[in-house]
Order: structure tokens, then sequence, then C-alpha cells
């Protein structure tokens, strides 16, 4: 804790109460100036600890400035993951409207074929017999 941070807190510890608010200019001095002196001491006799402190207050800031840059990622990466989630669902229904298509044209397109054969088939029998009734003068064969 810095020079100025503790004399705040006794200051406030004190006089919070009001009494602060309504002392008259210069009044405090008798009574605060000697814990003012104690402070200023405490401060000068043991400055590693102040520098203790107030490093551990800057690590302790530092880790809180990236634990809300990392919570603010995972917030992104929530959104993105969500957007993921409604295109993948998105691909899962085409992909099944693709699937049902396909197996309509496949059906549709053995229809067709089996009709070409049949039709083909229908031809040559037509042809065979022609060339049969042909040979044999009717049915006399």
């Amino acid at each position: 804790m810095s020079f100025l941070e503790r004399v705040k807190e006794d200051f406030n510890k004190r006089y919070g109460g009001g009494k602060a608010a309504t002392a008259q200019a210069n009044s405090l001095n008798k009574e605060f100036g000697s814990k003012l002196k104690e402070h200023m001491q405490y401060c000068m006799d043991h400055p590693d600890e102040i520098s203790k402190l107030a490093k551990v207050k800057a690590q302790v800031s530092e880790v809180k400035g990236v634990m809300m840059e990392n919570i603010e990622k995972v917030l992104d990466r929530g959104e993105k993951i969500e957007l993921l989630v409604d295109k993948t669902e998105n691909l899962r229904s085409q992909a099944q409207d693709f699937r049902t298509t396909g197996t309509q044209m496949r059906r549709k397109m053995w229809l067709q074929n089996m009709k070409i054969k049949l039709i083909v088939l229908a031809i040559i029998i037509a042809l065979i017999l022609i060339i049969v009734l042909s040979v044999c003068h009717g049915f006399k064969c």
C-alpha cells in the first residue's frame, strides 16, 4: 500500500463520520499531524514492503486485464459456435433434401430406363414376328 493510500485509509477511519467535512482549515493538524509523520516514517523505513505491494497490485491488475480479455474471447467464441451450429443445422437439412431428391431422381430414371427397354423389347418381338410371318407366309409353317 503506498503512502497516500495509507494516509487516506487512516484519515477516513478517524474522520470519515463527518468531522472532516465540518472542520475548520488546519484544525486537524495537531491531531493528524503526528499520524502523518508516523505514516511517512513507516514508508521510509519499509520501502521494500511498499514496492512489493505495488508490484503485487500491478500483477493483480494485469491478471484482471488478461481475465477480462479471455472472457471477451470466450463470449466471441460462444457467438461463433452458435453461428456454426446454425450453419450445421442448415447443412444437415440441405443434405436430407438432397438425399430425398436424389432418391426420387433415381426412381424416375429407373422407370424411364425400364420403359425404353420394354419399348425396344416390343419392337424386337414385333420385328421377329414380322420376319417369321413373312418367311412362313402367314401361320402355315
